[in-house]
């Protein structure tokens, strides 16, 4: 009959414990540092006879600007693209991000601009968030068409 004799290493394996424990930690927090935690924001295209009164009563101040701000109403996100005052263009809404840079969180409206034919002066868009953001930036490129204006 054969018997081992094997010892028990109480610090090995205490010492291999947080090596283990080391190395998952690494596999969760490390992703999160380097990965930018971007959130895609749910809208729809408010029609434009269904746009609060208060979106059409403000417009006047920023029909000129191009710019996107958003407004909160009766507890309602939108969003409101518009497209200053090149006439050349209408504007058509890739898609809008939301993450949080430095504690503050960050809206990215991504634009198109298009033959004006196909797309509008300005847009509004009802969004599915619950607060307005800190800061909202406008990214916006060309058609094909419209590179050389």
């Amino acid at each position: 009959m054969l018997q081992l004799n094997v010892k028990f290493n109480m610090k090995g394996m205490i010492y291999g414990i947080f090596l283990i424990v080391f190395v998952l930690a690494g596999f969760i927090v490390l992703p999160k540092m380097f990965v930018e935690d971007i959130k895609a924001v749910d809208y729809v295209l408010v029609q434009r006879d269904s746009i609060p009164d208060k979106i059409l009563d403000m417009m006047d101040d920023y029909i000129d600007q191009e710019r996107a701000l958003t407004i909160m109403i009766d507890d309602k996100v939108y969003v409101v693209v518009t497209r200053g005052q090149n006439n050349d263009y209408g504007i058509d809404v890739n898609k809008i991000t939301i993450q949080n840079k430095e504690g503050k969180q960050v809206m990215k409206v991504e634009v198109v601009y298009k033959e004006k034919e196909n797309a509008y002066p300005f847009v509004v868009l009802e969004t599915n968030i619950k607060s307005l953001p800190d800061k909202v930036e406008l990214d916006k490129e060309y058609t094909d068409s419209n590179k050389d204006k």
